[in-house]
């Protein structure tokens, strides 16, 4: 018998060991799922499309406020880059109070490093390969804050809309809280 260790997460930027605050939305999950939250379901993504292209199974693919930025200009990527090698210790204090990050979750937060937030804001969603994964019959859930600070949710809302189940959670913010 399979482990559902097998179950594969990605965390956020400037987040590691997260995956309980969400468990709410990962109960049913199973040991072909492939998931993550923010910059992690970007990880999630690459993770899926790879599987397919190597034949192996991937039943869900599930992402969590997907960090998509490709809606934001050059000077805004750049803003956000020189802000955090200026300071980024209180870049990122910033980027958690604006994400929502509370007492509760501030445990499973962590100090980002510039490599990761350049990542972060240069990756692009690309529809044909969202379109590739759902052929190969992976069912894609997407989940989104309708009070979001840090994504475009109505710009995510309407990306993400032909290539699955979308849940906006209107009153929630990046991290799916109230």
């Amino acid at each position: 018998m399979l482990s559902r260790k097998l179950f594969v997460y990605f965390s956020g930027f400037c987040f590691h060991n997260e995956e309980v605050l969400f468990e709410s939305f990962l109960i049913k999950r199973g040991i072909y799922d492939i998931c993550g939250f923010s910059f992690g379901a970007q990880k999630a993504m690459d993770l899926a499309y790879q599987r397919i292209r190597e034949c192996l199974r991937v039943n869900r693919l599930i992402l969590l406020s997907p960090a998509i930025f490709q809606n934001k200009s050059q000077a805004y990527k750049k803003l956000q880059i020189n802000a955090f090698k200026k300071d980024p210790k209180s870049y990122v204090e910033n980027f958690l109070r604006i994400a929502g990050v509370d007492e509760k979750i501030m445990p499973y937060t962590r100090l980002g490093n510039l490599s990761e937030l350049e990542e972060l804001l240069e990756y692009v969603w690309e529809g044909s390969i969202l379109r590739e994964v759902i052929n190969h019959g992976v069912e894609i859930e997407i989940y989104l804050g309708g009070k979001d600070k840090i994504i475009d949710s109505s710009y995510a809302l309407d990306f993400f809309a032909p290539y699955g189940r979308i849940c906006l959670i209107k009153s929630a913010n990046h991290c799916l809280k109230f």
